[in-house]
């Protein structure tokens, strides 16, 4: 029997069908095993389908939500980040990200029309072992919420990485929501700011530059 992996999807599924066909196999012996569909984009704040991470997002209880990682060989990081046969940490750090992302967008906000900014205040990772590109499980545990308005949250939660039942990999993130208008307000202050400790700091540094080149000049 021939198990598709990660990224071995319809198009690719049919080349292996050819190839048995050829050599005089029957098609039967490559698994027929569904994908799911992938999440939309704009739920895991992504603008390319084939960067999306995630498929099959169900609520198991206030606290859990279960989901299927989704690999495709033209995601942004296997295209760009592939070391040996497993799945890298970049794709699995940021597969906890969209998952945490996900489950912010769906069950803990309160749809009210106002655009809304997700802000990373904490990443941890730990790898248990490979996780190898093959059928993978996600369980992601609710760890704590404070909510401030219906448009304003922190939560955090963890996220673990099962294939056979077996932990491989989990993340935990921090993050808060606020509104998107109030999240540009405070990174043009962070701007203005910044910029001009740098122009105060590069124009001081000028200065003692210039006084000290004038001062080599007089001396000789």
């Amino acid at each position: 029997m021939i198990l598709p992996g990660q990224g071995i999807e319809e198009y690719e599924r049919e080349i292996v069908r050819a190839v048995l066909r050829r050599h005089g196999l029957p098609e039967s012996i490559l698994m027929d095993i569904p994908l799911p569909a992938p999440l939309p984009c704009f739920e895991v704040h992504k603008r390319i389908p084939e960067n999306v991470l995630i498929a099959g997002l169900s609520k198991v209880d206030d606290r859990l939500f279960q989901a299927t990682l989704r690999i495709s060989d033209r995601q942004e990081m296997v295209l760009d980040h592939t070391t040996g046969s497993h799945v890298t940490g970049m794709v699995i750090t940021e597969a906890v990200r969209q998952m945490s992302v996900v489950v912010g967008e769906r069950h803990l906000l309160t749809p009210t029309g106002t655009a809304r900014r997700f802000i990373l205040n904490s990443l941890q990772t730990t790898f248990h072992k490979f996780l190898l590109p093959l059928p993978t499980r996600l369980e992601y545990t609710l760890e704590h919420i404070e909510r401030k308005g219906p448009d304003r949250l922190r939560f955090k939660g963890r996220c673990d990485f099962l294939q056979t039942d077996v932990l491989a990999a989990s993340g935990s993130m921090a993050l808060t929501v606020i509104d998107a208008q109030r999240a540009e307000q405070i990174e043009a202050v962070g701007i203005r700011r910044t910029t001009r400790t740098l122009a105060k700091r590069h124009t001081e540094q000028r200065g003692v530059t210039e006084h000290l080149a004038l001062g080599r000049a007089d001396a000789s």
